[in-house]
């Protein structure tokens, strides 16, 4: 095979504005008119790609799509990205698929860590006016892990404000994003390896207190084996969360999750009324001295490990990719710390060693 028509297969992974780029510095552009020979033209595009993967290797590498969704849930640098898809922690590789009735329905990305999976599907072709589309709602779909459901689990479409500062899940491509997430729970210790199914059984409507109606009949069956990292922070320790009478005695960091186990020095029964404990995880200290806080939201689950023994067990997603290895401390705070702005002599931090 020639090396140009290497460099032209090599094209097929590059980004369509960085190739666009080359082009231009050659003197082409599509749509305009070139008196180039045809053996010239394919030339250019030769050198255009030789040049994109020569001098713009190193802007190519940090050039990672992430789905809408998930650009909002885990906000992150090029670089970040790139290293989330080197280490398995995200997938934008699957091409899974299902179609019926016209509407296709496609995994575009995962995160998967140990305790969490955030699951990014894309529908196409599923044509609605204004009125479904602020009503729009799926039957069934919820992820099972190697046939077992997760303890816990939800999901929702994706919206975005358009120009009339009005929500819309409908994108600007026709598309529409809908995102499900999981955790692993002691149920399935973890996610991380397991083969994932999801069946949407239809597309429709619900709200103003009536019934679901279908629009748009499935099945609509994904399974895959999504890559994932299973990088783990596991610390165990028996240390004072300040003056608050709580005592942390273990914690668990992974990329995007964390799970904390507290000695209470009385009994709270808040979660059987799912109400909020006083004092939660809002972030860590990471070794360089950087503290990350309101990274994490409410618990996603709270429970007793033991009830005799007053300790409490609270699990977390986290906005931010974490690097497990570079945590050295927890902070806390009290009063819902993920709605609000936390000063700094409202922290307590706990170091981990």
């Amino acid at each position: 095979m020639l090396n140009c028509e290497k460099a032209l297969l090599a094209m097929n992974d590059v980004p369509d504005a960085y190739i666009e780029s080359a082009r231009a510095m050659l003197g082409y552009r599509v749509g305009e008119q070139k008196r180039f020979s045809v053996r010239k033209r394919i030339i250019a595009f030769a050198l255009a790609a030789a040049l994109v993967l020569s001098l713009g290797i190193a802007a190519y590498a940090v050039y990672v799509h992430w789905s809408r969704g998930m650009e909002r849930k885990l906000p992150a640098t090029g670089t970040e990205k790139q290293r989330a898809e080197e280490s398995g922690l995200s997938d934008t590789s699957q091409t899974v698929s299902a179609t019926a009735n016209g509407v296709t329905i496609s995994v575009e990305q995962t995160v998967i860590d140990g305790d969490t999976a955030e699951i990014a599907l894309r529908i196409e072709g599923w044509k609605l006016d204004r009125a479904q589309e602020l009503n729009a709602a799926i039957w069934g779909g919820f992820p099972t892990f190697d046939g077992e459901s997760a303890p816990a689990s939800g999901g929702s479409f994706v919206e975005e404000r358009g120009a009339d500062d009005c929500a819309h899940i409908i994108a600007a491509d026709g598309s529409i994003e809908y995102d499900f997430w999981a955790r692993a729970g002691d149920k399935l210790g973890t996610l991380s390896g397991r083969e994932i199914s999801i069946t949407i059984e239809s597309l429709g409507v619900s709200g103003k207190g009536g019934p679901y109606q279908p629009l748009v009949e499935g099945p609509w069956v994904l399974t895959w084996t999504p890559r994932s990292n299973s990088d783990r922070l596991t610390v165990r320790l028996d240390a004072p969360i300040g003056d608050t009478g709580l005592r942390l005695l273990s914690a668990e960091i992974s990329p995007v999750s964390a799970k904390v186990s507290l000695k209470l020095d009385k009994l709270w029964v808040g979660y059987e009324t799912l109400d909020d404990f006083d004092w939660q995880l809002t972030g860590v200290r990471l070794r360089d001295g950087t503290a990350l806080t309101g990274i994490f939201g409410p618990p996603t689950e709270v429970g007793y490990t033991d009830i005799d023994a007053l300790i409490l067990e609270m699990d977390y997603s986290s906005n931010r990719i974490l690097e497990p290895n570079e945590v050295d401390a927890l902070i806390f705070a009290e009063n819902s710390p993920w709605a609000r702005t936390l000063e700094d002599s409202e922290l307590i931090i706990v170091p981990l060693a």
